[in-house]
């Protein structure tokens, strides 16, 4: 009898060694479901920032580790040099200058114009919303930066800001900016380390610590976070047990600016370690982006807040190209993009066609399966047959910009740039940092470049409000002083 049991409970034992696998099995392929987004994007971020891109200043770790768990691409655009224009496009997936949107005045209420209208269709639904319909539960955190604040798309929101806010909370506990806390009445304190009181959370940890509390309350279901730093952004306002992280820089507004990059890595991190702790990652969709290039103080009045000590230079590194945010040069629109999704993505690869942010509507809700809205016109296209499908020709046949002006095209390894009324024509393959007009040598490809820019140009309604001028301008006070790198 007690040979019988003790054969019955070996079987009963292998059994459940047996099925364990399956169990497993079964239990990931529940969480591998529709893949989760999480969309993280920076503030005036440079190409040549992240170690992973070049960066020689100061290393991104979680941002190289990102890349190493996806693809990193080497020509990746925004729609727009500056901030609300080219969330805009990210969030449409549409040329924003499609709904009169070139500069970020134009988001502004017009002359005369007390109530807030509609700028995007309410028929065309934002990303997000798509998502929203599909079942996932989606969620913003930081800067929205679009009409509507403190309103927005999304079905929950965090430390929301509309276009700026102070990294540290004051006496009372809220953060300038944020939230609808009232600004300061004097300004944002334009250099800082903080925080002055112990305790106090900075404003990028707060919002990576919300994303991760989203997902574990979310991580049964689909969820789709976009979490949008206001770092490296102005107001220069960093923490001070950074400081050693940075101390070999030279330059005090650039050891700030750093210290608020190296901010920006920990909490990739964090986000991504979490994933793994949860079994989350392999179905997670997770890109990493910047809304433009670094800015160029020129734009400021630079002896109002430029540290004494610090030399002029370009607010982040460019990594060889020529610009800066607010024109479209390379430097201002072409930026750090890195997607990873481990369960279908091959690891650690490098993509070097032409893509842009337009592109990840498109592509992400095929990813997710998520069905394209009918009334939304799309100008990204699905990179995934580029991407797992092994196709070979460039996504785009061109990439466009225009605002002011100003405007550029991407077509292959050419670029066209017009800008009052001058126009160039660079072979960026053999000369990134624009430095050669080559257009008299190529007629023919300026010809055709040029005819698709007016084609595309002229398709588009004015700018919505021509009374501002445009940041790209230089102020008085700072107009000749000259461009430097940092160091």
């Amino acid at each position: 009898m007690k040979f019988k049991f003790a054969l019955q409970s070996c079987k009963l034992l292998i059994f459940l060694l047996l099925l364990t696998p399956q169990l497993t099995e079964a239990k990931k392929n529940k969480k591998q479901g529709r893949p989760n987004i999480i969309i993280i994007n920076a503030d005036d971020l440079g190409y040549g920032d992240p170690s992973c891109y070049g960066g020689k200043l100061f290393e991104t770790p979680n941002i190289d580790r990102l890349a190493n768990e996806g693809i990193r691409f080497t020509d990746g655009y925004v729609s727009s040099s500056v901030c609300s224009p080219s969330r805009h496009g990210l969030l449409t997936g549409t040329y924003q200058t499609r709904f009169g949107i070139q500069w970020n005045h134009d988001t502004f209420n017009l002359p005369g114009q007390k109530e807030r209208k509609l700028i995007v269709p309410e028929k065309h639904r934002y990303i997000n919303q798509a998502f929203s319909e599909a079942g996932y539960v989606t969620a913003i955190a930081g800067k929205y930066n679009l009409p509507g604040y403190p309103n927005t798309t999304f079905d929950k929101t965090f430390s929301l800001t509309s276009a700026g806010c102070n990294y540290f909370p004051d006496e009372k506990g809220g953060y300038a900016g944020v939230d609808q806390y009232p600004k300061p009445k004097g300004g944002w304190t334009p250099t800082l380390w903080g925080p002055d009181r112990e305790g106090e959370e900075y404003i990028t940890d707060r919002c990576g610590r919300q994303c991760v509390e989203f997902i574990e309350e979310n991580k049964e279901n689909p969820f789709f976070f976009y979490l949008a730093f206001n770092a490296p952004h102005t107001p220069l306002q960093a923490k001070k047990v950074d400081r050693p992280r940075v101390a070999h820089i030279q330059s005090e507004a650039m050891k700030l600016y750093a210290a608020m990059v190296l901010a920006i890595d920990d909490n990739v991190g964090r986000i991504l370690d979490y994933l793994d702790k949860e079994g989350l990652r392999d179905n997670t969709i997770v890109i990493f982006l910047s809304d433009n290039g670094p800015m160029n103080p020129v734009h400021f009045k630079v002896p109002d807040w430029w540290p004494d000590n610090s030399p002029y230079h370009i607010m982040g590194q460019r990594g060889g190209l020529s610009g800066y945010k607010g024109i479209f040069r390379e430097a201002g629109i072409r930026i750090p993009y890195i997607m990873s999704w481990p369960s279908q993505l091959q690891e650690g690869t490098t993509y070097k066609k032409t893509v842009s942010t337009l592109d990840l509507y498109p592509t992400l809700c095929a990813a997710a399966d998520v069905r394209l809205p009918d009334s939304t016109h799309l100008d990204g296209v699905n990179l995934m047959p580029y991407l797992i499908g092994g196709a070979k020709q460039d996504p785009h046949d061109y990439l466009y910009w225009y605002a002011n002006r100003m405007g550029a095209v991407r077509s292959g390894k050419w670029k066209f740039y017009v800008e009052d009324n001058k126009h160039y024509l660079f072979d960026l393959e053999n000369d990134i940092s624009e430095t050669t007009n080559v257009s008299r040598e190529n007629p023919e490809v300026m010809q055709k470049i040029f005819g698709a820019y007016i084609k595309h140009r002229n398709e588009m309604p004015p700018c919505r409000n021509p009374f501002i001028r445009p940041i790209d301008l230089p102020t008085k006070e700072a107009a000749g002083i000259q461009v430097q790198d940092p160091k």
